[in-house]
C-alpha cells in the first residue's frame, strides 16, 4: 500500500545544460538510504516543464536501477502531446510503477472540464495492475477536478485509486472526507502542514527531498500518537520550508540548493527559463541547509 512519505527528485544540471547524472544518482541512492517509503519523479519539483522526451525517460530508467524495486516507485506523467503520454506510460509500467499520476496537458486556456475529460480518456490506457492517480493542484497549475469529477473517475476505473493534491491541510480534509476510503489522498507542498495533512487524513506526504529525514521522523512520531513531539521537529524545519515553497519557481530555485548543499554539492547550476538566485537567496540557503546539517 502506498503511504508515509515519498519524496520528489529535483533534476540536477551540469554547467553545459545536460543532466547531471552523477549528482541524479547521488539523489535516488540518499532516498533509498533514508528509509523513505517510496520514491517519485517528473513532478514539478523534478522541473518537468524543462525536460525533452529522452531526459524524463532516463531518469525513469536511472530511479528505477537505482531503486531496484527495494522502494515503491510513482512517476508523475507529462508531456507535450497525447502521443508522448501514451510512450511515457508505457516506460513506467515497463519499470513496474507503483503508481502513474497523471498531470493534466495543459493548453492556451485549458479549463476544469478538459482537465476531466483528458484524465477520462487516458487512464483508459493504463493497465488495471497499476494504481494511476491524478495532480489535482489547482493553485499551482490553474486547473483541476472538483471532489464530484473525481468520484466519477474512481468509479469507471478500477485503479483509480490515488490523487496528489497541491492544497492546506484545512481544504484537503474536506475533500477526503467525500472520499471513499480506498481512495488515497496525498499532499505535496514541500512538506507545508505535514502533521495536519496526516490528522487530515491523508496517506502520505510527497514533499521535495531536503527536509525528507526530518519528515520521515515527523511520520513515525505520528504514527505513534506523539503529536506534539511531531509538531516539535516540524517547527525546526519550518523556515526552510517558509523560504523554498514561496512558488515552484523558488522551490526549484532555492529548495534544490538546499537540498544540494545538505547532500555536499556546492555548485548548482540552473536551467532556463527560471527563477535566478541572488547572492542573498544563495546565503539564506546556505545558512539554513547549515542549520538542518547534513542528511541523517
Amino acid at each position: 500500500m502506498l503511504k508515509g512519505i515519498i519524496p520528489m527528485t529535483y533534476c540536477f544540471f551540469n554547467k553545459n545544460n545536460s543532466i547531471d547524472i552523477p549528482a541524479m544518482r547521488d539523489q535516488i541512492s540518499l532516498i533509498k538510504k533514508l528509509g523513505s517509503h517510496g520514491i517519485a519523479c517528473l513532478g514539478l519539483a523534478t522541473e518537468v516543464n524543462k525536460l525533452d522526451f529522452i531526459e524524463k525517460k532516463k531518469i525513469i530508467e536511472l530511479v528505477a536501477e537505482i531503486s531496484n524495486g527495494s522502494l515503491p516507485l510513482v512517476v508523475t506523467i507529462s508531456g507535450r502531446n497525447i502521443k508522448e503520454y501514451k510512450k511515457l506510460i508505457e516506460i513506467a509500467t515497463f519499470y513496474n510503477a507503483s503508481w502513474i499520476v497523471l498531470q493534466p496537458m495543459l493548453k492556451k486556456n485549458t479549463t476544469d472540464k478538459d482537465c476531466f475529460e483528458f484524465f477520462n480518456n487516458i487512464i483508459k490506457v493504463i493497465n488495471n495492475q497499476t494504481i494511476v492517480g491524478i495532480q489535482n493542484a489547482k493553485e499551482y497549475i490553474g486547473v483541476g477536478l472538483e471532489p464530484s469529477e473525481i468520484i466519477k473517475l474512481y468509479n469507471k476505473f478500477i485503479n483509480f485509486r490515488a490523487i496528489k493534491g497541491e492544497t492546506s491541510a484545512v481544504l484537503i480534509q474536506k475533500e477526503i472526507n467525500k472520499y471513499p476510503n480506498n481512495l488515497k489522498v496525498f499532499n505535496g507542498r514541500g512538506g507545508q502542514e505535514i502533521v495536519d495533512n496526516f490528522l487530515a487524513g491523508c496517506s502520505g506526504i510527497i514533499p521535495s527531498l531536503e527536509g525528507t529525514d526530518f519528515f520521515l521522523k515527523i511520520y513515525k512520531l505520528i504514527q505513534q500518537k506523539k503529536i506534539s513531539e511531531a509538531r516539535k521537529i516540524y517547527k525546526n524545519i519550518l523556515p526552510s520550508i517558509v523560504f523554498s515553497m514561496q512558488s515552484i519557481d523558488s522551490l526549484v530555485c532555492y529548495g534544490k540548493r538546499i537540498c544540494a548543499y545538505r547532500m555536499g554539492i556546492n555548485k548548482v547550476y540552473d536551467r532556463r527559463p527560471g527563477l535566478l538566485p541572488t547572492t542573498f537567496g544563495i546565503k539564506l540557503a546556505k545558512d539554513l541547509a547549515k542549520q538542518l546539517g547534513k542528511f541523517n
